[in-house]
């Protein structure tokens, strides 16, 4: 078995995801601001990045690099004073007394045998008993499987995309890496899943699929047969539930 098929899971997961929190409206993406935002907005769940800086640090941001400089070889205090990058920390502590809202962390780590990255986010997600509120999700299976071992509890969903980069190989593409990870949900680039939807549709029987970055509600009109839901960076609950 190469998926994690959990009948529990499809109540669990809401059928709209904000991408990057809500920051249509200006503020950062990424930002406790805007995931805060999309909270308010009537998100049931948000979606976002993390990475690992050089001194130990779990933060909100998407790109490898800042100013030229990879972000795990710099500081956090460092970082802040050229980007906004939040602390994962800081953003569950609020988090942990909001009710009715869930979070889809998305892990950035390219390597192979560095798991500092998911130590970290398990740690924080223990430390506020936020297991049954979070899931995981990330392009790299051996980040998925580093986290199944230590919350095996989490939920895990993997990204897949057919895009070179995103540091595909066959290994992610043929998902011989989710005989480790064991994911419960697939997480899949609009645009891919479109070209080969028939491909997918014994599997959407079996797991909760979700494409992002969905902005036309036509797509999932036209999808929901197969798919769960999406992820968007401009549908709102509003407009998602007429």
């Amino acid at each position: 078995m190469i998926w994690q098929e959990d009948q529990n899971v499809w109540a669990w997961l809401p059928r709209l995801q904000a991408h990057r929190g809500y920051w249509v409206e200006g503020l950062p993406q990424n930002s406790i601001e805007s995931i805060k935002g999309s909270y308010d907005e009537g998100y049931e769940i948000c979606e976002f990045d993390v990475r690992l800086t050089g001194d130990g640090e779990a933060i909100l941001f998407h790109d490898k690099r800042i100013d030229g400089k990879p972000v795990y070889r710099m500081n956090h205090e460092d970082i802040k004073k050229v980007a906004p990058a939040p602390r994962l920390e800081d953003l569950l502590i609020w988090f942990k007394d909001v009710h009715n809202f869930k979070l889809n962390i998305e892990l950035k780590n390219d390597g192979v045998f560095n798991y500092r990255l998911e130590k970290a986010v398990c740690a924080l997600i223990k430390k506020y008993n936020l297991e049954s509120r979070v899931l995981v999700s990330s392009f790299n299976p051996l980040s998925l499987a580093k986290v199944k071992l230590l919350c095996p509890t989490v939920y895990r969903a993997l990204l897949l995309s057919y895009e070179r980069n995103h540091g595909n190989n066959f290994v992610v593409m043929s998902s011989v890496g989710n005989y480790l990870c064991h994911p419960h949900i697939l997480h899949m680039r609009a645009e891919d899943f479109t070209k080969y939807a028939n491909n997918y549709k014994a599997l959407g029987k079996k797991i909760p699929i979700v494409l992002w970055t969905v902005n036309d509600l036509k797509i999932y009109s036209d999808q929901k047969n197969i798919i769960h839901g999406i992820i968007s960076d401009e549908i709102t609950p509003q407009i998602f539930s007429k």
